[in-house]
This record gives structure tokens, C-alpha cells and sequence, in this order.
């Protein structure tokens, strides 16, 4: 049996002093996906900080497949994390900045437990492309059950321009292209290889059901890469999205 309190109170002591940390011991090590999800709410509470949003990871129904999952792995956006399009970063700030494209939720209103497709639309505030910059407290990469377990690699998202006429869908399934420095560090023009932001949203609001959880007005919500998560050092960070626009921000050297 994982010993919930140690794996949490070591998770949460790297995140709140910012230092990182070899792989968890043996026995606090969780060794399934719903004890990983127990680990991150304790490590979450032990770290006091404020929760804005959620994250989601492995987005794509061929990445959930090869992980015998039935949706994406859910995860915590944090208070003060949350920036803005052209916004600056330090190296202080991330130990492995892993950028990600992504299409990002702001909610308008609760949906309810059987909400679908159709019906989350109407709780939807505003559509935003985005960066997710991932990252982890573990210095050597871990697999997806610690990776949950570590808040789910949050790190900062740049919340970037609002999609306007969202509801037309036109913006999915495009080309998607991030860059650090104007050197392409991913590049996807597979529709197949999108994740269903729409799709992921309905089942964010089923998994929270489940646990007694909802979704509050003003949440943000960052619904899974539209392309190959990449490992980047420092300089100026970008997503470009063909013909709906770029998103751009800043980690700096210090």
C-alpha cells in the first residue's frame, strides 16, 4: 500500500521550495492511476496553494489507448501561474519547461453532471490558444502514474488571444507549430492527432463529479497538447496556430 502521507508531503515540499527531488521511494510510490490522483490532492493541500483551473494530459485518444484509459489525466492550474500572451518566465521559475500548443476554456457558468457535447457549450465563457510550459519536481523523468502524482507536471500557462466565432469549430484541426528561438520544436498537421478540447471538457466534468468536485465560473481550463510536447532550455517561446493565430511568451536566463 502507498503511504499517501510521505509520497504528498515530498511532492509538496519540492513544489513549494522550488528544489528537486529523486524518484519517490518504494513505499511511497504509487503503483495505479487513482492512487497517483490521491497523492496530488494531498500533495495539492499540503502546498496551500490556490486552485484557478485544471490541466489535462495525454489528450488523444490513441495516447489514452496505449495507457488503457478512458480519457485524459486530469491535473491542477494554480493561482499566480496563469499569464499573459507575451509574458515573462525566468529559468527560476521552471526546472524542465516542456511547451506545449494548446486550446485553453475559460468557464462561464457549472455544468452539470450529465452534460454533454452539446450542452457544455453553453457554460463556455471564452475560447483562448495557449502555452502550457510543463513541469516537473522529479529530476529524471518519471512515467505517467508519478507524473499525475507531481500535481501532473503543472507548471505556467499563457493564456493567450480569445478564438473569436469558437463556435464554429474552424479553428480545429489545424496546422500547429511551436518554436523556441524560431527554431520549430513541433510541428502537427494531423487532424487525427488533435485532442477534442470539447470532448475533454465533458469529461473533466464527469471525473470531478465522481469526486464531489465541480467546475466553478471563471475556471480555466487547458485541454491537452495539439502537438508533440518539447523540452526547450530558455529564449522567447511560441504556437502558431494556421490561420487563427500565435501565442507567444518569454522564459528568461537569470
Amino acid at each position: 500500500m502507498t503511504d499517501i502521507t510521505k509520497a504528498s508531503r515530498i511532492l509538496a515540499d519540492a513544489f513549494t521550495q522550488n528544489t528537486l527531488i529523486d524518484p519517490l521511494p518504494g513505499d511511497a510510490t504509487p503503483a495505479d492511476f487513482d492512487t497517483a490522483y490521491d497523492v496530488q490532492q494531498a500533495t495539492l493541500a499540503l502546498t496551500g496553494a490556490k486552485q484557478t483551473g485544471w490541466k489535462l494530459s495525454v489528450a488523444t485518444r490513441s495516447a489514452q489507448e496505449k495507457l488503457g484509459l478512458d480519457g485524459p489525466l486530469v491535473g491542477p492550474l494554480l493561482e499566480g501561474r496563469i499569464i499573459g500572451d507575451d509574458s515573462t518566465i525566468t529559468t527560476n521559475d521552471v526546472h524542465f519547461p516542456n511547451i506545449e500548443a494548446e486550446i485553453a476554456v475559460v468557464m462561464a457558468s457549472t455544468p452539470d453532471a450529465d452534460t454533454n457535447a452539446d450542452t457544455i457549450l453553453d457554460h463556455i465563457q471564452s475560447v483562448h490558444l495557449a502555452i502550457e510550459i510543463a513541469d516537473r519536481r522529479f529530476t529524471i523523468k518519471q512515467g505517467p502514474v508519478a507524473t499525475l502524482a507531481d500535481l501532473n507536471s503543472t507548471g505556467y500557462l499563457v493564456l493567450g488571444r480569445k478564438i473569436a466565432s469558437w463556435r464554429d469549430m474552424a479553428f480545429l484541426n489545424g496546422a500547429v507549430e511551436t518554436r523556441s528561438n524560431d527554431i520549430v520544436l513541433a510541428q502537427n498537421d494531423d487532424p487525427a492527432a488533435w485532442p477534442d478540447p470539447f470532448g475533454g471538457l465533458v469529461y473533466l466534468v464527469k471525473f470531478l463529479a465522481k469526486r464531489g468536485q465541480s467546475l466553478k465560473p471563471g475556471d480555466v481550463i487547458t485541454t491537452g497538447a495539439c502537438a508533440t510536447p518539447t523540452l526547450t532550455d530558455h529564449g522567447k517561446i511560441e504556437a502558431i496556430f494556421a490561420g487563427v493565430g500565435v501565442v507567444r511568451a518569454e522564459i528568461k536566463l537569470v
